[in-house]
């Protein structure tokens, strides 16, 4: 920013009045303070300026997670509930706001989803049904066809066990024994792409 304060659309004044951007880097601080505190990230005091972090924050900066994405994590997660909702939860991460439903994927999603076995809350049509049907084909190893897919495929299965593990350390934390149960089965699928009900026998080839 020092360097060349145009290029973050630092006006010449501003950079001339505030040699070391002192307001600048205060500003943003501010701002980055105040979006994690209202997330339940951190707690910030903006009267002495004081950071406390939060379990919540701990677990984000841990396991490399959004702060929007905790947000949702925080606000959906509830102690009874079941595979079908996990799976909706971990579909609606922020991580995966890029990815889109192509024209030419319809007809590819909507043979999956006949055959994922946990059934999908919400349309065809909308990205985070994509999602957990793209990472219940990961577990079930079935196989794609086209390339776009398999990319979108390859990136959330990346992704997924970072992010179940961060949803079972929230739920432990809270003392939610049979959710961290649920959700620690379900790393251990993603880990060894098989479904906990099926024999162990089928790790071998």
């Amino acid at each position: 920013m020092l360097k060349n304060p145009t290029l973050y659309g630092i006006p010449l004044e501003e950079s001339e009045n505030d040699q070391y951007l002192l307001q600048r880097r205060t500003d943003l601080v501010h701002t980055a303070a105040s979006i994690l505190d209202k997330h339940g990230l951190m707690k910030y005091d903006k009267k002495t300026g004081v950071f406390q972090v939060t379990q919540l924050g701990r677990v984000a900066s841990h396991y490399y997670i959004k702060y929007a994405s905790m947000s949702v994590y925080n606000e959906n997660l509830k102690p009874h509930i079941g595979m079908i909702d996990l799976f909706r939860l971990f579909s609606f991460s922020s991580e995966f706001k890029q990815i889109p439903i192509r024209e030419e994927e319809k007809q590819e999603i909507a043979k999956l989803m006949v055959k994922v076995p946990i059934p999908i809350k919400g349309s065809i049509e909308e990205p985070s049904s994509k999602i957990n049907i793209l990472l219940q084909s990961y577990i079930s190893q079935f196989k794609i066809d086209g390339y776009a897919i398999s990319s979108d495929m390859v990136y959330i299965s990346q992704s997924a066990g970072r992010i179940m593990r961060a949803l079972f350390e929230i739920c432990s934390k809270r003392g939610w024994a049979q959710l961290s149960l649920i959700i620690l089965n379900v790393c251990k699928m993603i880990e060894k792409r098989m479904w906990s009900t099926m024999t162990p026998l089928r790790q071998f080839k």
